[in-house]
């Protein structure tokens, strides 16, 4: 550490996390799994590997307006700026002409970082045309087990099962980003017979759910993120889950400060705001309004 740097501890209710103060970079998360640095990043140098959803985006932007307050920092890859949780943030931001944004900046290359899936679940009463439409594009009908086998060795691109059958998508190219574009246009034809899609982490339909399906696609592996933003693509929105064992939340910052074109001022602003702050480290599965969390949370309050 730099001798300049300093050391800065915040306890509060029983709970006592490390801050490391890097007069230059930022602060530094000590004790938690993973190593975390907090700092401000320009949006120029920050890459996302997803696209955004247009909805989505203009009800962030809209609410930004509005409250004009970025309540998370975004989490990316410290070397190479890819952005692994807030893509839409990042797009936010830069529509409110901001040049800078709160960044967690992590390796990558952490074993502890890993990618899962979102799976799609298909509902509604326009279920049955999506079907209808799906057996017209040739899949196989294959068992459950054979499912997941398939996906794990990427023969199928897709798979879309429900309770007493599994139809699988054979691939068709031979690219991962390919592949995931193709699955992708399964779930724009669901959109199409407006069907309702839900996202969620596991297959699970419900008990009584059995007019449902459920789209599952090919894991990515981080190599094929990296390779794909090197191209200049982009991932369709929701191709990965990334899952980082260490999670800072809180700390909002003015959008103003963000707009500012001084890096250096707006970074020492920022410094000084989150030394500020207090810092909670909270357990896995701990609920931060209204959403639960698997991972561990640093919440600065």
């Amino acid at each position: 550490m730099d001798p300049k740097d300093q050391t800065t501890k915040h306890s509060t209710a029983g709970h006592v996390s490390l801050l490391e103060a890097h007069s230059s970079q930022g602060y530094s998360i000590a004790g938690g799994k993973i190593p975390i640095l907090i700092t401000l990043r320009r949006t120029s140098d920050l890459k996302p590997h997803e696209e955004t959803v247009a909805e989505d985006l203009n009800r962030l932007v809209n609410a930004l307006r509005d409250t004009p307050v970025l309540r998370h920092p975004i989490i990316a890859d410290r070397r190479t700026g890819i952005v692994l949780d807030g893509t839409h943030r990042l797009a936010a931001i830069k529509q409110l002409k901001c040049n800078f944004i709160p960044s967690a900046l992590v390796d990558y290359d952490d074993a502890q970082i890993t990618i899962e899936r979102w799976f799609r679940l298909f509902s509604g009463s326009n279920v049955r045309n999506l079907e209808n439409h799906l057996r017209q594009l040739k899949p196989r009908e294959v068992s459950h087990d054979e499912c997941e086998d398939g996906l794990s060795k990427r023969r199928w691109y897709a798979t879309v099962e429900k309770t007493m059958s599994c139809l699988a998508f054979p691939v068709r190219r031979p690219s991962p980003y390919e592949m995931v574009r193709d699955s992708h246009d399964i779930e724009m034809a669901a959109r199409q017979q407006g069907v309702s899609i839900a996202y969620q982490d596991n297959k699970d339909t419900g008990p009584q759910d059995t007019a449902s399906l459920v789209m599952s696609t090919i894991k990515i592996e981080k190599k094929e993120v990296v390779e794909t933003v090197k191209k200049g693509k982009l991932f369709p929105p929701k191709s990965t889950r990334h899952l980082v064992p260490s999670r800072p939340l809180g700390g909002g910052v003015p959008i103003d400060w963000l707009q500012d074109s001084d890096f250096s001022k707006a970074q020492s602003r920022y410094q000084d705001y989150m030394q500020s702050r207090k810092v909670k480290r909270l357990p896995e599965g701990s609920r931060v309004g209204s959403r639960r969390y698997l991972e561990e949370v640093f919440l600065f309050e």
